[in-house]
């Protein structure tokens, strides 16, 4: 069962704009990404892979799938990002999967059922209409509902959190 960022919060979030939705559930969570997560997953790193996202950009996606922070919130939001930039290949899920598994310091490493979840968001980033969400400039969005900006991007909850 995945979380639901709605219920967790008791918050309408869909009426809610991303920077409210952001300053509520995000602002106590800001985490020391370790190196290696930096190299292969920020834009700033010449390693980075498809799908790399600025921290408050990667929130938002949180944001806009309803998913909250647990281990499998986090390895489906990566492979969302990751299946919806259709720079993304099967060498680089093979990297990306490797590292996540076995490089990875723990709590950021993934778990075979992380791995599973990880692909379930892979597949529904290849599937909504709006591909490479990662390179958009959400900070132009900022006072967006959160259902508006799920229309516009193709994302329905309801298919995520079944």
């Amino acid at each position: 069962m995945a979380f639901d960022l709605d219920k967790a919060f008791q918050l309408n979030i869909a009426q809610m704009n991303f920077k409210e939705v952001h300053s509520v559930v995000f602002s106590l969570h800001e985490p020391k990404i370790p190196f290696v997560i930096w190299l292969l997953e920020n834009p700033n790193s010449l390693l980075a892979l498809p799908g790399k996202i600025s921290l408050r950009h990667h929130d938002y996606i949180h944001i806009l799938l309803g998913r909250g922070i647990s281990p499998q919130d986090e390895a489906f939001v990566i492979g969302f990002t990751m299946g919806n930039d259709l720079k993304t290949n099967k060498l680089h899920l093979f990297i990306f999967k490797l590292s996540a598994k076995f490089i990875y310091p723990y709590p950021y490493n993934f778990s075979t059922l992380d791995l599973i979840t990880f692909n379930l968001g892979f597949i529904y980033g290849r599937k909504i209409k709006i591909k490479n969400i990662n390179e958009i400039n959400f900070e132009n969005y900022q006072n967006e509902t959160i259902g508006y900006l799920r229309s516009i991007f193709g994302i329905n909850t309801d298919e995520i959190n079944l």
